[in-house]
Order: C-alpha cells, then structure tokens, then sequence
C-alpha cells in the first residue's frame, strides 16, 4: 500500500508523527549518516505504537508502504533543505540594498486574496468547520485545496496534509 491510498485522518497523524521526528533526526538524514530506510524502520518499529500503526497493523510489514515511506521522507528532507537555501539567501538579500527595483517580484492582488479568505471562511462555517489558526496565515494553495476538500471531498495531495490541522470541527 502506498502513502497516498491511506484515510485523509491516518496520513495527517503519519505526516505529524514524520515531522516530528524529522525534526530530531534531521542533521543525520540531510548529511546521509542516518539512512532513510533505518528511519522508516526505527518509525515502523516503534513503541508504544503510534495510533495511525495500531489502526492498520499491516503496514509494519508492507515493504511496498515502506518504500512509499522512505521517498515521502526523501521529499521532506528536499523541501527542508530548500527551503533553509531560500532563508539564507533571502536574509543575505535582506541585509544588502537592491539598486535593481525591476527584479523585485510583484505581489498578489491583495483585494483576491482578501475574497479569497472570507469565501473560505464562509465555506467553513457553513460546512462546520472553524480555522485553528488566523487566516492571514494560509496560503493561496493551502487555501484552495481547504476548500476543494471541504467542498468536494477532494482528498488532499501528499505532502500537504499539515492543511488539515488548520481546521477543526466546531461544536
């Protein structure tokens, strides 16, 4: 079974759980002295067992799963990895003026941007939902694939589960 066949519920708790632990291990996994197919298996074989490996026991011994595993970790660590490239450029460019204003990129429309968070908060409220986080953090993609899943039941891409922690069932 591959990553991208579980419940939209069990990828958020692996995508949670994988976080965490990159977090911890992330030296070793960038410079390649942790192995990513001993991280999957320290995760796989962990106790207490997390609740999204109680729920489907079988993936401990999938080998497929754990290959799906290991590429999602590999991702992650690419993402991590440009993205602490794009910081480190964008605070040396922060600390130098530009005396090219063409270069500079333009910035989203703000009026659609603003439309766009109050169509999703309307959507959300009218579904039953509340954000657990202040709009104006969301991003446009974040945004969009909120909204194809609350509206359509489209399930959300892997990689981008964190989306789901944004909201929450209201009472």
């Amino acid at each position: 079974m591959r990553i991208s066949n579980l419940s939209d519920h069990t990828r958020l708790e692996l995508h949670n759980q994988i976080k965490r632990n990159i977090r911890k291990y992330y030296k070793g996994l960038k410079s390649g002295s942790l192995k990513y197919d001993v991280f999957v298996k320290s995760i796989l074989t962990k106790n207490p067992k997390p609740s999204w490996l109680t729920d489907n026991p079988h993936l401990e011994k999938d080998k497929e799963f754990a290959e799906s595993l290991v590429q999602y970790v590999q991702n992650a660590i690419s993402r991590y990895s440009q993205l602490e490239k794009e910081n480190k450029y964008n605070s040396a460019i922060k600390n130098r003026v530009l005396s090219d204003t063409s270069k500079k990129k333009e910035p989203e429309n703000p009026s659609s941007i603003i439309r766009e968070r109050q169509n999703l908060k309307k959507l959300l409220t009218s579904k039953g939902y509340t954000l657990s986080i202040p709009a104006k953090f969301i991003t446009t993609t974040e945004s969009k694939y909120l909204v194809d899943y609350i509206a359509e039941g489209t399930p959300i891409p892997v990689g981008w589960e964190k989306v789901l922690n944004y909201i929450k069932k209201s009472n």
